[in-house]
C-alpha cells in the first residue's frame, strides 16, 4: 500500500508526528482497523507500537530538557497510537502539564489513569499533586489518604515500599500543631486576631491557625518523610540522600555526596541540608562558624553552575560562583578545594590534589578578585586587612540584602552580631560599626555614595568599597626630606612647646568607637565659612586651608553650618599601631573621651587599612613631634559634616560628597589653632 510505504518513509526520516498523521489518515480512509487484515493488520499494530515508544521517548527527552509544551505534544501523539501504554504516558503528560501550570489538564489525565485501573496508586499520586497545585488542599489531602491506602493494600512489595517514603496527613497535622504550640509559648499570652478584631488566648490562637489556608497547605504539601523531618526540626533524618526524589537541588546534593564518597571520605557537610534555618540559634552559629568549618575541612568542593565541561580557561572568572557573596569564604578559608563544572566534571580536567595550587586557577582568581594569589590565600579571619576584605566583598551579590553583611561574619571573626533577617541595610551598618570599634580602622569611612540608615558615616550598600582606598591621612614624607624639614624647624618661629602639647593632646584621643548607632570619632574639626556655588561645585575660602572645593549633589546652602573633620589615627604620631583584636560582645567598652562636637552623612574619603605596616624608628619625643607636624601639613582628605538638633549638646551628620575633599593646612596656620580644634565628636 502506498500509504503504508509513506508512513514508513516519514518514520525513517525522523518525522514521526507526520508519520502518525499519515497512519491515522490511512486508518480513517479504511474505516479503522476493521478493514485491515493479515499482514496489514500486523504491520499496523507494529507501526503503532514503534511510533508510540519513539514519541514517548521524545517526550521524555523534551521533559528532561524542561521543554514541557513539546513533551506534551509528543505524549499526546503517542496516546493516539498505543492504548496499552496509556497509563504510563498519561502520568508523564500529567507531570508535564503540572510544570506548565495547567492544573485542570493535569487533573484530567490523573482521573483517566484512575479510571483505567482504580486499584493502582499512581493516578491518585498525580491527582493529589494537581489538586494541591490548584489550591484545593482539602480534596488533595483526601486523595492523598486514598493513595496511601492503595499502596498499603497493594500485593506488589515494591509498591508497598514506595509508600514507606510518605507520611500520613494525621502525623503531619500532629507535628505542625506541636510546632505551633512551641511558637505560641514564646509569644504574648493574648493577641488580637486581625481578621475578627477579637482578643484571643494561646489556645484560641492555635485553633485559629488550624483554620487558615496556610495550615491546610502545609498538611497537603508535607507528604514525604524528608518534608516531615524539616517540619519536625529533628536532627536525625531517616532517609538516604541518594533516595531523594529527582530535582535539580537533589541531583546536586547526590552528586556532591557521591564525589565525597569516591574521594575516600566518610563525612560531608552541605549548606543545602545541614543547616536548620528555622532554628535561630543553629543559623546564628552557622553564620559565624562557617568560615572555620571550611578552614578545618579536608577538602571543599565548589560547584560551578553554568560552566560546561567543554569550557575554556577563563570560565571560572565569569562564573556565577565568583559573583556570590557566600562563596568568597569557600575559597579563602579552605586549604584544599576542587572545582567541578555544571555537569560534575573537574574544571579544565585538572587532576591536581588541590586546585588552589593550579596556576590556571590562581590566575583566574587574581583576575576575578583583583589581588595576587598570595594575598588572597594569605587572608586570615579577624579584624586585619579590613579594607581589602570589604573590597573583595563589594563586587559580590546576595539574594537577601542582609547576607551582604552576614556572609562576612566569619571572615571578620565577629561572634557578637545577631542575624536579624528583615532589617535590610541595617545589617551592614551593624557589621561595619562592630569592625570599626574592634579594629579602629577608619578606612571603613572611606567611600563615596549614599549613607545607610544605621549611621551617616556608614554606607547603605557594600558596593561603595569597590576600588582601592586613598588615604585621608597626609602622605608619608621621604626620610631625607623629613630631616630637612626637622632641621628647618629648629628656628625661633617653631613653637616646640605647642607642638608637644598638640602631640600629647592627639595621643590622648581614644580610638573611634560605636555606642549602638552613634559613632564617637576623634579628629581635628574646622568650621567652614560661607560657600559660593557653581552647579554642583561649592567653594569656601578658609583661614586654615585656603580655598576648599567640594563637589556634591546636596544643596549645602540649606545647612546652617558645616565642618571639615580630619579623622585621627595614632600612626601619624609614629606610635605602635593598635592591635586588631577580635571582639565577641555587642558592647565594647570605649576608651575615655572628651566629646565636644559630632558629624553627618556620606562623604568620599578613602583611607588606608590600620593593619598596613608602619615604619617604626626609635626617636625621642621632640623629634617625633617635629616629624608629626611636618607630615600633618601635607594634603589630606576630610569628612564634611553638619550639626543636627537632637536635644544633646551637639550631634553631627555626615554630608555626602561626590569625590574626595582634599585639603592642606596653610603654612601660616598656627599650631594653637589646630590644637584648639582637636576634639571627639558624636556622629549619628
Amino acid at each position: 500500500m502506498i500509504r503504508q510505504r509513506l508512513c514508513e518513509a516519514l518514520y525513517a526520516a525522523g518525522r514521526t508526528k507526520e508519520a502518525v498523521e499519515c497512519f491515522h489518515e490511512m486508518a480513517n480512509e479504511l474505516g479503522g482497523e476493521v478493514k485491515l487484515h493479515g499482514e496489514h493488520l500486523e504491520w499496523a499494530l507494529d507501526f503503532g507500537q514503534r511510533s508510540s515508544e519513539k514519541l514517548a521517548h521524545l517526550g521524555d527527552t523534551a521533559a528532561d530538557a524542561q521543554r514541557y509544551d513539546e513533551a506534551i505534544s509528543h505524549y499526546t501523539f503517542a496516546l493516539s497510537l498505543d492504548p496499552h501504554s496509556a497509563q504510563s504516558i498519561l502520568i508523564k503528560r500529567s507531570k508535564a502539564f503540572l510544570e506548565t501550570g495547567s492544573w485542570k489538564q493535569a487533573l484530567d489525565d490523573a482521573n483517566q489513569v484512575i479510571k483505567l485501573d482504580p486499584s493502582l496508586p499512581w493516578g491518585y499520586e498525580m491527582k493529589h499533586t494537581a489538586l494541591h497545585k490548584a489550591g484545593e488542599y482539602d480534596n488533595a489531602v483526601d486523595i492523598f489518604e486514598t493513595m496511601l491506602s492503595k499502596m498499603a493494600e497493594s500485593p506488589d512489595l515494591d509498591v508497598q515500599q514506595h509508600g514507606d517514603k510518605y507520611i500520613s496527613p494525621s502525623s503531619t497535622r500532629a507535628t505542625i500543631c506541636k510546632i505551633v504550640q512551641r511558637t505560641i509559648c514564646h509569644s504574648p499570652r493574648v493577641l488580637i486576631n486581625i481578621s475578627t478584631g477579637r482578643l484571643q488566648s494561646r489556645a484560641e490562637q492555635a485553633s485559629a491557625f488550624e483554620s487558615l489556608p496556610i495550615f491546610k497547605e502545609l498538611v497537603s504539601s508535607t507528604t514525604t518523610r524528608i518534608d516531615y523531618v524539616r517540619i519536625k526540626r529533628e536532627h536525625v533524618i531517616h532517609i538516604a540522600v541518594y533516595e531523594l526524589d529527582k530535582s535539580p537541588t537533589h541531583d546536586k546534593l547526590q552528586m556532591f555526596c557521591k564525589i565525597v564518597r569516591d574521594s575516600g571520605f566518610n563525612w560531608a557537610w552541605s549548606d543545602t541540608c545541614c543547616i536548620d534555618k528555622s532554628d535561630h540559634f543553629v543559623l546564628q552559629e552557622s553564620l559565624v562558624a562557617m568560615f572555620r568549618w571550611y578552614q578545618n575541612s579536608a577538602m571543599a568542593i565548589a560547584f560551578l553552575r553554568g560552566v560546561r565541561s567543554s569550557s575554556q580557561l577563563g570560565a571560572l572568572v565569569k562564573s556565577i560562583w565568583n559573583t556570590r557573596a557566600w562563596t568568597l569564604q569557600e575559597y579563602v578559608a579552605a586549604k584544599v578545594i576542587h572545582f567541578y563544572t555544571g555537569d560534575w566534571t573537574l574544571y579544565l580536567d585538572l587532576k591536581l590534589p588541590n586546585h588552589k595550587e593550579s596556576p590556571e586557577v590562581i590566575s583566574e582568581m587574581e583576575q576575578a578578585t583583583g589581588i595576587s594569589g598570595e594575598q588572597l590565600i594569605g587572608l586570615r579571619p579577624g579584624l586585619t586587612s579590613v579594607r581589602e576584605k570589604l573590597r573583595l566583598a563589594s563586587t559580590r551579590q546576595t539574594t537577601l540584602v542582609e547576607d551582604a553583611a552576614y556572609s562576612l561574619l566569619g571572615i571578620f571573626s565577629v561572634t557578637g552580631l545577631p542575624a536579624i533577617y528583615g532589617e535590610g541595610e541595617g545589617s551592614l551598618g551593624r557589621l561595619l560599626a562592630h569592625v570599626l570599634t574592634g579594629s579602629g580602622d577608619v578606612s571603613i569611612l572611606a567611600w563615596t555614595g549614599e549613607s545607610g540608615g544605621f549611621n551617616s558615616c556608614l554606607p547603605a550598600n557594600i558596593t561603595v568599597f569597590d576600588g582601592p582606598a586613598t588615604s585621608h591621612l597626609p602622605p608619608p614624607i621621604p626620610n631625607l626630606e623629613t630631616e630637612k624639614i626637622i632641621t628647618a624647624s629648629n628656628t625661633s618661629s617653631f613653637d616646640l612647646d605647642v607642638a608637644l602639647r598638640l602631640y600629647d593632646r592627639l595621643n590622648e584621643l581614644p580610638a573611634p568607637w560605636f555606642a549602638a548607632s552613634r559613632m564617637k570619632l576623634p579628629g581635628i574639626a574646622f568650621h567652614l565659612p560661607p560657600l559660593s556655588r557653581s552647579g554642583r561645585v561649592y567653594r569656601a575660602d578658609t583661614p586654615a586651608f585656603g580655598m576648599v572645593e567640594i563637589t556634591t549633589k546636596h544643596d549645602l546652602s540649606r545647612f546652617k553650618s558645616l565642618y571639615l573633620i580630619h579623622p585621627w589615627l595614632d600612626s601619624l604620631l609614629q606610635q605602635e599601631p593598635m592591635h586588631n583584636s577580635a571582639f565577641e560582645g555587642d558592647d565594647i567598652a570605649p576608651p575615655s573621651s572628651n566629646t565636644d562636637d559630632e558629624f553627618d552623612d556620606s562623604s568620599s574619603i578613602q583611607l588606608p587599612s590600620q593593619s598596613a605596616p608602619v615604619d617604626m624608628v626609635p626617636t625621642d619625643k621632640e623629634t617625633r613631634a617635629r616629624r608629626f607636624v611636618a607630615r600633618l601639613k601635607q594634603p589630606f582628605g576630610a569628612l564634611l559634616v553638619t550639626p543636627v538638633a537632637t536635644g544633646r549638646a551637639m550631634d553631627y551628620r555626615r554630608v555626602g560628597a561626590d569625590s574626595l575633599i582634599t585639603v592642606q593646612f596653610q603654612e601660616n596656620v598656627s599650631l594653637v589653632d589646630i590644637l584648639d580644634n582637636v576634639r571627639t565628636v558624636d556622629i549619628l
